[in-house]
């Protein structure tokens, strides 16, 4: 596999394959995609101007607010089967959906992300990896590659189980049945079903944790690591980029950045950061096609690490993400509503354009909706609905604002409600 191969290469060999593959996506970019096209024709300038990867810096960069904007046709290339393309909406942790094609290249290329970090992690063919979902999380999206054909998609079918519930209790009872080696699930599902067994007496164990969303703070990782008594490995990723942009190293020494596949840059008032630093975090992704993503500012921070890792790997590596963070909702029956169930119920709301939630101590919930005024009523009424069937009995009060800022700290799904024990 060449993405086998790449990860041991030297930092001067992914350089060159980094150069040749952003002078391939702003050509492309450029040539096919009219929001693309538009923006470099305004500040002049396209591949011709990039002769090493630096020359980055020389690339307007793009916000999500410039993504949510411009409408999916103008950000679509006119040279894709759109036909064999998925639509996806990313709501990340602002409240603010994103839409964006996964073409079977793209979607395939995440497939071998993931299965060169299983690898490196020692999850070896037959492994039961146990995947853990709640009723109206994200569907799996399509996966050409992982799900449809190949020995990687037979193995999939044979050891990979998921399931859909609605409560800890049944997910639980699952996994206990299940017995998988390997638990490939959300930071946040991991320290719910921790906080679950604790307070119901109950145990599970893997062999190993494998985390992705959220970022995942020491205290999380403590915790999950002490409960399961399992190792446990973290991915960064996010879903309009692409999928996985950092994979943790088996090493624990830090992230390793897909540099193959994509080009992190870390920024300060838009000047790259030294080694040690902390920085904004940029992302061009190399192999989504049908609606790319070049020089997206994540609203995430990293600081690289100079020193190489001890693993002999070539990947970049970085460390001490930070990003913002959201809570569980809790209800009057005892449940825990994942946020990733409140982003997936709210966001395709026709209409509704940014919304914040926030729960009280006393379990009520106010939220913050910004919506299209010709769409406005029922935008509301939506929100008013799936609220009511996703909550149940708790007190709900919903305001209709014009602005919600985003500061440094922003979560879109907060609660200072604490879980009885």
């Amino acid at each position: 596999m060449w993405l086998q191969r790449t990860q041991w290469m030297s930092s001067k060999q992914l350089s060159r394959i980094q150069t040749k593959q952003l002078r391939h996506i702003v050509t492309h970019a450029y040539q096919n995609v009219l929001f693309y096209n538009q923006v470099y024709k305004r500040v002049n300038v396209s591949a011709n101007n990039i002769s090493k990867v630096t020359d980055i810096s020389k690339i307007p960069s793009i916000a999500r607010t410039d993504l949510q904007r411009a409408p999916l046709q103008e950000r679509t290339a006119a040279n894709a089967d759109v036909a064999s393309c998925s639509l996806s909406r990313s709501s990340g942790t602002t409240g603010m959906p994103v839409e964006f094609l996964e073409d079977p290249f793209s979607a395939a290329w995440r497939e071998a992300l993931m299965l060169r970090f299983l690898l490196a992690y020692g999850v070896r063919p037959f492994d039961r990896i146990g995947r853990a979902r709640f009723w109206g999380s994200a569907p799996a999206r399509p996966s050409y590659l992982g799900e449809k054909q190949g020995l990687w998609g037979f193995i999939r079918r044979k050891v990979v189980r998921q399931q859909l519930f609605v409560d800890f209790a049944q997910q639980y009872d699952f996994l206990s049945r299940s017995k998988p080696d390997v638990l490939a699930a959300s930071m946040y599902y991991s320290r719910g079903l921790a906080r679950y067994c604790e307070s119901a007496g109950k145990q599970l164990k893997f062999r190993m944790i494998l985390t992705a969303g959220e970022i995942l703070d020491d205290s999380t990782r403590k915790l999950i690591a002490d409960s399961f008594e399992a190792e446990v490995f973290d991915n960064y990723g996010i879903e309009e980029v692409g999928g996985s942009i950092a994979w943790e190293c088996p090493s624990h020494a830090g992230y390793h950045v897909n540099a193959e596949s994509l080009l992190v840059e870390l920024l300060r008032n838009g000047e790259p950061v030294q080694a040690g630093e902390i920085g904004d975090l940029y992302v061009t992704c190399f192999h989504r096609k049908a609606t790319p993503i070049i020089r997206y500012e994540t609203g995430d921070r990293a600081r690289y690490v100079k020193d190489a890792c001890p693993c002999g790997r070539g990947l970049p590596l970085i460390r001490e993400i930070q990003g913002r963070v959201m809570d569980f909702i809790l209800t009057t029956d005892g449940r825990q509503v994942s946020p990733h169930m409140v982003l997936r119920t709210l966001t395709d709301i026709v209409g509704l354009e940014q919304f914040k939630v926030n729960q009280n101590e006393d379990l009520s919930i106010q939220i913050r909706i910004r919506t299209e005024s010709e769409k406005r009523e029922a935008a509301v009424k939506q929100v008013q609905r799936r609220c009511k069937d996703l909550f149940g009995e708790i007190p709900l009060e919903i305001m209709e604002v014009e602005e919600i800022g985003v500061s440094e700290k922003y979560r879109v799904v907060e609660s200072r409600a604490t879980p009885s024990r």
